[in-house]
């Protein structure tokens, strides 16, 4: 079967030919001598743009190239491409592109510029078969979940399940592939927050410190269906309120070398415990302080945080909102996700490249290869917006610095998963898991969300599987 392509050319300043029959030549038109700027396809029905691997301007008889995707199941055929070329102003392209067109053969252009110099070039389309592929296995709100309010607070995967923490109740686990209920089991204290699974797959929840509860964490054990207290840092010994908005884990808690952390809103600090063979440390009492200063000040809601490695001088990532309906909806106040090193030297992703408000994310490896998966979400006055997943290749975190129009972007942010509806989210809740199996050919990645919402209908959990080919 056929990939099918349209190639329609948009070009910026004028469409085709007709459009440009009386150029305006203003005094800076000297200047207007570079004509083709980038090309850019979509496939259609697909609202994916892949940009050129090369921006412009381009040399006199340059070959243009733009990877597009195609696969067993949905092999490429070059007969119709969407396609956008952008032009200096002044400057047109020539022949005129208004519909569908095969690329079976490289197109050859003419692009005339201001002073009416002509340039030419060849724009190529290459099938490459993609890296990854993402599907939707499912999507459900609090009330399809069986749940009895909106609270989805903490989410975990593994091999079988999608586990749901769900606040100050029960922990409800589904079948990871379908969202049904599988079974429901007690949660290990009042006001639970969070779930994780640590590295040796140990279900690791978390308590709040709300009412003087204390920040508390817990592994449930399998063998005797029991939870068991890991971590107790009370109010009384100087727990921070709302310590626990947040979790994460790295390492088996069991054995060897582990970390708990914990965060909470309008503070700058994350807090982190170690443990070894299942003994803490660091003192429930005395967590270390990492004051994160490039924040600039506290985070008005409860940041999300990562760390890279076991080692002591370990990498961490972050993702802090500086931004609540009180704020102006504007990048001053827009989330920031970045990359730190023990020296505190930082590495950010350009907020171009996310929403408002960031819900979660999780960086994880396929072999050499290093993603960041991230939930984002827009916002309105009202703290209302969509939820959509993002996962970008960080591999290289130097692209971290890319924008959407940049060229290579697409190898960069390799998929956007579609909005959720409307979820009106006042303290920025939300959170994001992913478990990984290897197969034959791969990897199969699986990545859980949850953004919580103003009422049941409006918290939603999502479950999309990535898959990895090795190339």
């Amino acid at each position: 079967m056929k990939a099918i392509y349209k190639i329609l050319f948009f070009v910026l300043a004028g469409i085709g030919c007709a459009a440009c029959e009386k150029p305006d030549l203003s005094e800076s038109h000297g200047t207007q001598t570079n004509g083709l700027l980038n090309v850019t396809m979509q496939i259609p029905d697909n609202p994916a743009e892949y940009y050129a691997t090369k921006q412009g301007p381009y040399a006199e008889g340059e070959e243009i190239v733009v990877k597009l995707p195609t696969t067993d199941e949905n092999p490429l055929d070059v007969s119709r491409i969407i396609c956008t070329v952008s032009l200096e102003h002044n400057c047109y392209i020539n022949p005129p592109m208004t519909g569908e067109m095969d690329f079976t053969e490289p197109l050859q252009v003419t692009v005339t510029d201001a002073l009416g110099n002509l340039h030419h070039h060849s724009i190529r389309v290459q099938p490459t078969p993609p890296k990854t592929t993402y599907e939707l296995l499912w999507e459900k709100n609090a009330t399809n979940l069986g749940l009895p309010d909106r609270n989805t607070t903490g989410i975990a995967v593994n091999d079988q399940y999608l586990v749901l923490q769900h606040y100050n109740g029960s922990i409800y686990y589904y079948d990871r592939n379908t969202g049904e209920l599988v079974k429901t089991i007690p949660a290990a204290s009042t006001f639970m927050m969070k779930a994780r699974f640590d590295d040796a797959g140990h279900l690791i929840t978390s308590r709040e410190n709300v009412y003087s509860a204390g920040f508390m964490v817990y592994y449930y054990s399998e063998e005797d269906m029991q939870h068991h207290l890991l971590l107790d840092y009370t109010a009384a010994a100087g727990c921070p309120g709302d310590l626990g908005y947040n979790m994460n884990v790295i390492g088996n808690v069991l054995e060897g070398k582990a970390y708990i952390y914990g965060l909470t809103q309008n503070d700058m600090n994350i807090y982190y415990w170690e443990l070894q063979d299942g003994q803490l440390v660091t003192p429930a009492d005395q967590p270390n302080k990492l004051r994160y200063g490039p924040a600039g000040g506290n985070w008005p809601s409860v940041p999300a945080v990562q760390r890279a490695s076991l080692t002591d001088d370990s990498d961490h990532y972050i993702a802090y909102n500086k931004w609540t309906n009180a704020y102006a909806i504007d990048d001053e106040h827009k989330a920031h996700f970045n990359i730190f090193t023990s020296a505190m030297e930082v590495t950010e992703l350009n907020i171009a490249n996310h929403e408002q408000r960031i819900l979660g994310f999780n960086v994880f490896d396929c072999d050499a290869d290093k993603y960041l998966a991230l939930y984002d979400m827009t916002a309105d006055m009202y703290a209302g917006g969509a939820g959509a997943l993002k996962v970008f290749d960080i591999t290289d975190p130097t692209r971290m610095e890319l924008t959407p129009t940049d060229a290579g972007y697409n190898d960069f942010r390799l998929f956007a998963g579609a909005g959720t509806g409307y979820i009106q989210n006042y303290f920025n809740w939300g959170d994001v898991s992913v478990y990984k199996e290897e197969t034959a050919t791969g990897y199969d990645v699986y990545i859980a969300t949850t953004a919580v919402g103003f009422d049941p209908s409006q918290s939603i959990v999502q479950v999309y599987k990535m898959t990895y080919f090795r190339q």
